[in-house]
C-alpha cells in the first residue's frame, strides 16, 4: 500500500518528468543517450528537475543540443567546479536508489553538463541584455 506521502510524492515526480519532457526536451534526448540504466536515468531526472523546474524558474530558457553537448565536452574536460561534483554525488547519494560508483559518476557528469549549459546561456542571455 502506498501512503498518501508517496502518492503525492509519485504524482509530483510524474508532472516534473512531464514538465521537463515539453518544456527541455534536448535535455530528456541527452539524458536518455548517456544514461542507459533506469536506475541511473532516473536519478538523473530527478536531479535535471531539480535544477531546471525548481524553485527558481529559467523563464523561457530552452537548451538545445549544442549547448548540452558544449557543457557535456567542458565538464569531461575538467572544466567543472569540483564542489558542484560533489554537491551532485551527495544529492545521487540521497536519492532512493542504489547506484555503482561508475553510474553515480556518470549522472553526476551528465547533470553538471546541463548546468554548465544553463549557466553558459544564462551568461550569455545577459550579455545581450545589457549591450542592447
Amino acid at each position: 500500500m502506498h501512503s498518501s506521502r508517496q502518492q503525492a510524492e509519485q504524482t509530483r515526480a510524474e508532472h516534473d518528468v512531464s514538465w521537463l519532457a515539453i518544456r527541455q526536451p534536448a535535455v530528456m534526448r541527452l539524458l536518455e543517450r548517456e544514461l542507459g540504466d533506469p536506475d541511473a536515468l532516473g536519478a538523473a531526472l530527478e536531479l535535471a528537475c531539480r535544477v531546471l523546474g525548481g524553485r527558481t524558474s529559467l523563464g523561457d530558457l530552452r537548451l538545445d543540443h549544442r549547448a548540452l553537448q558544449h557543457g557535456l565536452a567542458a565538464v569531461r574536460s575538467g572544466h567543472c567546479d569540483r564542489a558542484m561534483v560533489r554537491s551532485l554525488r551527495d544529492q545521487i547519494d540521497e536519492l532512493p536508489v542504489a547506484l555503482a560508483r561508475a553510474e553515480q559518476d556518470l549522472v553526476a557528469t551528465v547533470i553538471a553538463a546541463v548546468i554548465w549549459a544553463v549557466l553558459d546561456a544564462s551568461v550569455r542571455d545577459l550579455g545581450d541584455t545589457l549591450v542592447a
